[in-house]
């Protein structure tokens, strides 16, 4: 999965966000490939909203010209949907009071995860649905890093495969890792609702 951080004017947005198609225009990231996984941290210049929007390329312009310039078409996943059009109200100058996250719960539970063949042993710090954020001991993964996380004990145990958010430097106390879960989310989810159904705390 790429992984990228884009500022734009809120015009090139407006012009790049085709809400009916369910696809925005970003002129950079010319370098991937139509049907490659992006997860796109946008921001407006001006606002101070930003999302982060995940979807696959479906168009790759390489050579542009004045009213075509270089750049990528992503179609929007169906959950970045709403994010995309929150940053189109904010281009707007419209008022918005978006909360990119879900809810989130406090928890620690420890995680083997497996990134670039090598297992860690990671500690929650909050879980939701869609993922979560941990405690990560040793060298921290690059954003866009796709990760494994296995649920439970057992050979036969479930596994989820996320990918890497954002990635907080510091400490050995202090490193931590955002993860959003990409497949096994049905296991993911059970589990997130196991923590919910004991009354952990919102974070």
């Amino acid at each position: 999965m790429h992984s990228v951080t884009v500022n734009l004017e809120a015009a090139q947005y407006l012009a790049g966000w085709r809400p009916e198609a369910e696809t925005l225009f970003l002129p950079t990231l010319s370098e991937t490939r139509v049907g490659d996984l992006v997860a796109v941290r946008v921001g407006i210049y001006g606002r101070t909203i930003r999302a982060t929007l995940f979807g696959k390329i479906s168009l790759v312009r390489r050579v542009g010209r004045p009213t075509l310039p270089p750049g990528v078409e992503v179609r929007v996943e169906r959950n970045s949907l709403a994010a995309a059009g929150f940053l189109a109200m904010a281009a707007r100058g419209e008022p918005v009071s978006f909360k990119e996250r879900q809810p989130r719960f406090a928890h620690e539970r420890k995680l083997t995860v497996q990134h670039a063949g090598v297992e860690v042993h990671a500690v929650t710090l909050n879980v939701s649905q869609g993922g979560c954020a941990v405690r990560w001991p040793g060298q921290l993964p690059l954003v866009g890093d796709l990760v494994s996380i296995r649920l439970g004990d057992g050979l036969f145990a479930s596994h989820a495969k996320a990918v890497v958010c954002w990635n907080q430097p510091g400490s050995a106390a202090e490193r931590s890792v955002g993860l959003r879960v990409v497949s096994g989310g049905r296991a993911w989810r059970s589990m997130v609702a196991k923590v919910e159904r004991s009354g952990a705390r919102v974070a």
